[in-house]
């Protein structure tokens, strides 16, 4: 079976169909969470195979090398605080003072809801020799499917919404300068795009 890690081309190959995305210069920090996000999308797109597969056998000596696997992503996931911290730190913060700004608001709420689900899924998994096989199946189905799901929506809202909307109402090139130093200082995930 395949060991995963995050520069895998499974996580790596991806096509963003977006003009905003294609709008934006080369670098820019946007493009760059919008590159995280397909990275993220296709780790959402191999736990739930993985979890598919899992459910399938009927012991853990079977599913010892999915498991692993399963582990490997959850990991990931973990790691995507840096990117939900770049967000806040340069330019959701900005977006809410400049004015009460109601969608960044709301990431901020699903960033936080968003660590619960992933520290979920990181407990139920390490719960598998504790807990009867069977249960374990189905509360880590429960935990991943719960996560994909709020993974999938706040990208949504992020690519479609937030970003368009910090392009939109910080217009100044250097502000923009000042967030890509930032971002450098506070750094990137370890699957970042370019970036390894």
């Amino acid at each position: 079976m395949k060991k995963y890690n995050c520069q895998d081309a499974d996580f790596q190959e991806f096509t963003i169909d977006s003009e905003f995305y294609h709008s934006l210069p080369e670098g820019h920090i946007i493009r760059t969470l919008m590159e995280e996000h397909q990275v993220i999308l296709n780790f959402c797109r191999v736990l739930a195979d993985l979890v598919k597969k899992l459910n399938k056998l009927h012991s853990v000596s079977e599913a010892e090398e999915l498991i692993s696997n399963i582990q490997t992503i959850s990991g990931h996931l973990l790691r995507t605080e840096r990117h939900h911290i770049r967000e806040e730190h340069t330019f959701v913060r900005r977006l809410v003072s400049i004015a009460e700004f109601e969608p960044s608001l709301e990431v901020r709420r699903q960033h936080d809801k968003l660590g619960v689900q992933k520290r979920f899924l990181e407990r139920t998994i390490y719960g598998v020799y504790t807990t009867p096989f069977e249960d374990f199946k189905n509360d880590l189905k429960s935990a991943s499917q719960k996560l994909i799901r709020t993974l999938k929506k706040h990208i949504e809202l992020e690519d479609n919404i937030l970003y368009p909307q910090a392009v939109e109402l910080i217009k100044d090139a250097k502000i923009w300068e000042k967030m890509k130093a930032e971002s450098d200082q506070i750094g990137y995930c370890c699957f970042t795009p370019n970036k390894s």
